[in-house]
């Protein structure tokens, strides 16, 4: 396949016939505005019909976090359409009859686990259809920034009774049970060359008197930035690019203390406040009691399991003697390192070592099963839970009532470039946790460490906000994380100003902070509004029908629901989008036919996971399939035998190049772009891209120190101290790895590994050498003071690693010649 692109137009050319391939979606791009709390985005898809009669296109796409449709415009030659807000089922009842009126006819509708169906029927032959389609979204925002993510391509998931097979060569089909709503699911390609075109040019708006703009950089694609004052611009770089996987940015600022974003419109006050995590001060941790959950399904194989595993090694270094903890592996089943909890010693840890290198991946992803066998664990003193997923998984809105149900604080970090990042924040925000999450391009390792670290002991609990005036909902969560702010959604009808007054319960008791709340007439107040009802709404689903018990309260849920969309204009489960555009020479009875858009297999992800061949597959190529009652999935001819060596070829070189490509682990963060350039391109390349000599060379070293510091963290001693033979020995070692971490940027108060730091400096500050030993007492408080030193000290942690002491005349002349520097 290859791209031809002309006066703007994209089509894709079939390299062996010179024709244009038939593809009904033609583009798919993104625009729009990042704000400070969330995202108000446009998508628009162009449809083309190479039809020879009517046609209807079904795209079939997942919600991003707390998001909400707000309304679509359909655009035909002269011809264009907004939608309205129907009531589900009666949003239905008009698409249809448009189709039997012949007209141009398109609904949305939003089904269960945040899956939408667009539907364009009665594209005319040779016509071309342009729906722009408004999305509210919310962010993973960060007391540093924040993460944006948009799906390009939906990912496969696992339920018990679903079915799933390769119908064509590189081609899946899956179809959900009838509770499902008849949802209509994509075609996924093995190959995504030669699908839909992709891109996206969005503004970041940070005003500068919330918070200055740092960087700005993406883990999952190339892009360009432009800076201007408050009004950033992030595009992608290539001309092309397939949907295979999602878009993620990540956006660094810093702020001095709380910010507030909104106004007032229409005599209505709306803002949103953001108080970072470090208001709230400090606390000691207390011993944890905690379980790690490590998915092992199919989806997750290669290098997100090696990486699993290794996080969970190194979080284990973290652990205090008198810690409890366990392991929970899951698949299609669950198997444990222990029916109970185990102590932080080194006989629990080694056993933790042992289980975890028989862990592969397998199997289905029966996710509730993992957290339920440790809530089991914990019992009814409770803990924490950590859990390591791709969070590929079907009813979702099951899990999440099992999920409440269980009592247990639920944290979590997806995994993979598709990974459903709407269900997996509502996992952890239903249970009172947080989550994060990370690219193929991204450690899993380093991002589960960092996470840990979070979730160590909440920084306050029992948080209460008031405000004379002021009406704040959802309501405040139960408890702030390090790294993690506060937010809270505020509507006041008679005054722009007011004070919101905070309380919570932390290390010194109980405490408050005032925040006072100015508000002045702009545009900011109905986006922060659409934000906090595509918040409700998104919370409210998720604690819908599958937490009712009769009817009574499924109807009560379904009210409510609608009220809630019809409030704030958005759709829901509830509410659908609809239009139709009725056009001269619109024919009745003519019934169009149904063409479901394919998207990319998620590049992470192996085909085979999901996907099986059927025996009969030769047959599929000659006749149709029917998947459901109005859907025929189009087939190819068989190829011929030289089209299959080619394809075989192909196959082969691809794997070839793929397994050079995950024979080095990839990079913990995207490449950066400063606020101080007015104008970059960067980002890490997809795969199939060469890196230049610089790019791999800077690769690799980040690798190689990220690498060191997850294996010296998993060494750690249930005492805080490396190993070593003796006192001075295990002295010098644990000043090593000190001097290695802080090097690389981690403190007892930042960085992934910051928890470590601390174990490991106060191991080191209790010795009793360290307060006689002149140069010893220097040195702790060099290291107290945060200031890196320079040193070669990651050859001397490759030395322990490798077994072997580092004799302290070694230490101390690298750390004299450091000294003598300047430093």
């Amino acid at each position: 396949m290859k791209t031809d692109l002309k006066q703007g137009e994209f089509s894709v050319i079939d390299s062996r016939t010179g024709q244009p391939v038939d593809l009904a979606l033609q583009e798919l791009f993104l625009s729009g505005t990042i704000l400070p709390v969330g995202a108000v985005l446009q998508v628009r898809h162009v449809f083309r019909s190479a039809e020879q009669g009517p046609l209807e296109v079904i795209y079939a796409f997942g919600l991003p976090r707390d998001a909400a449709m707000r309304r679509f415009r359909i655009v035909a030659g002269d011809f264009s359409v907004d939608s309205e807000l129907k009531p589900t089922p009666e949003a239905e009842q008009l698409y249809e009859a448009g189709i039997e009126a012949g007209s141009l006819t398109t609904l949305a509708r939003q089904y269960r686990d945040g899956v939408i169906n667009l539907n364009v029927g009665n594209i005319r032959p040779g016509e071309t259809v342009t729906v722009y389609l408004e999305i509210i979204a919310g962010v993973d925002l960060r007391d540093d920034g924040l993460r944006f993510r948009f799906p390009f391509t939906l990912a496969p998931t696992y339920h018990a009774a679903a079915r799933s097979v390769e119908a064509t060569r590189g081609a899946g089909e899956m179809e959900l049970p009838e509770d499902f709503d008849n949802v209509v699911l994509p075609i996924w390609k093995k190959d995504p060359q030669g699908l839909h075109r992709i891109g996206f040019d969005l503004q970041v708006a940070i005003p500068a008197d919330l918070a200055t703009l740092e960087e700005i950089g993406s883990p999952s694609h190339a892009v360009r930035v432009r800076y201007d004052k408050e009004q950033h611009r992030v595009s992608l770089a290539p001309e092309t690019e397939v949907p295979d996987r999602d878009l993620v940015l990540d956006i660094r600022t810093s702020a001095s203390g709380p910010a507030i974003t909104g106004g007032v419109h229409q005599g209505q006050g709306n803002f949103a406040l953001v108080v970072p995590s470090a208001i709230f001060g400090t606390v000691e941790r207390p011993p944890r009691r905690f379980v790690f959950v490590v998915d092992r399904s199919g989806s997750m194989g290669g290098q997100c399991m090696t990486q699993a595993r290794q996080a969970v090694e190194a979080c284990l270094g973290a652990l205090l003697p008198e810690d409890r903890f366990g392991i929970v592996a899951f698949d299609s089943s669950i198997e444990t390192l222990s029916g109970t909890l185990l102590d932080g010693s080194r006989e629990s840890r080694e056993a933790a070592r042992h289980f975890l290198s028989g862990i592969d991946a397998r199997g289905g992803t029966e996710l509730a099963t993992g957290f339920l066998a440790a809530a089991e664990m914990l019992g009814e003193q409770g803990g924490d839970v950590l859990v390591l997923t791709d969070g590929q998984v079907s009813g979702t809105d099951q899990i999440l009532a099992s999920a409440r149900a269980a009592s247990i604080r639920i944290h979590c970090l997806g995994i993979g470039s598709a990974s459903q990042d709407r269900f997996l924040t509502l996992l952890a925000r239903e249970t009172d946790g947080i989550s994060r999450f990370v690219t193929p391009r991204e450690r899993v390792d380093m991002a589960a460490v960092e996470l840990f670290a979070s979730i160590g002991c909440p920084l306050a609990t029992k948080i209460g906000v008031e405000a004379a005036g002021v009406e704040f909902a959802p309501a405040p969560p139960a408890a702030v994380f390090a790294g993690v702010p506060l937010v809270l959604f505020g509507e006041m009808s008679d005054s722009a100003a007011t004070t919101v007054r905070l309380s919570w319960e932390g290390a010194a008791g109980q405490m408050t902070h005032d925040l006072p709340v100015q508000l002045t007439p702009n545009t900011e107040a109905e986006v922060v509004r659409l934000l906090q009802g595509s918040r409700l709404i998104t919370d409210l689903e998720a604690r819908g029908n599958a937490g009712a018990e009769t009817n009574r309260e499924s109807d009560r849920y379904r009210r409510t629901l609608t009220k809630l969309s019809l409030k704030y204009g958005l759709a829901s489960q509830a509410m659908s989008l609809v239009a139709v555009v009725k056009r001269p020479g619109d024919f009745p009875g003519d019934l169009p036919r149904t063409k479901v858009v394919p998207v990319g297999m998620p590049q992470d992800v192996r085909f085979s996971s999901y996907f099986n061949r059927r025996p009969d597959l030769g047959a599929a190529y000659s006749s149709p399939r029917i998947l459901s009652a109005n859907v025929c999935y189009s087939i190819e001819p068989e190829p011929t035998i030289m089209e299959r060596i080619e394809s075989s070829v192909s196959t082969l070189l691809t794997d070839i190049f793929k397994s050079k490509q995950s024979s080095s682990a990839p990079s913990s963060s995207p490449r950066w772009s400063s606020a101080d350039d007015s104008e970059s391109v960067h980002s890490m390349p997809p795969p199939a891209s060469p890196l230049t000599d610089d790019d791999q060379s800077s690769r690799q070293d980040m690798q190689s120190v990220e690498d060191l510091l997850v294996q010296l963290a998993a060494r750690i001693e249930p005492d805080g101290g490396m190993p070593g033979a003796g006192d001075e020995e295990r002295w010098v070692a644990t000043a090593i790895v000190l001097l290695c971490l802080l090097k690389a940027g981690h403190t007892a108060r930042q960085g992934a590994f910051r928890a470590h730091f601390a174990r490991l400096f106060e191991f080191l500050k209790a010795a009793p050498s360290s307060q006689s030993d002149e140069p010893k007492r220097v040195l702790i408080e060099k290291l107290e003071s945060g200031r890196a030193v320079p040193g070669d000290w990651s050859s001397l942690a490759r030395t322990l690693l490798a077994g072997r002491a580092v004799e302290p005349q070694v230490f101390w002349r690298t750390y004299r010649i450091a000294a003598n520097r300047g430093w």
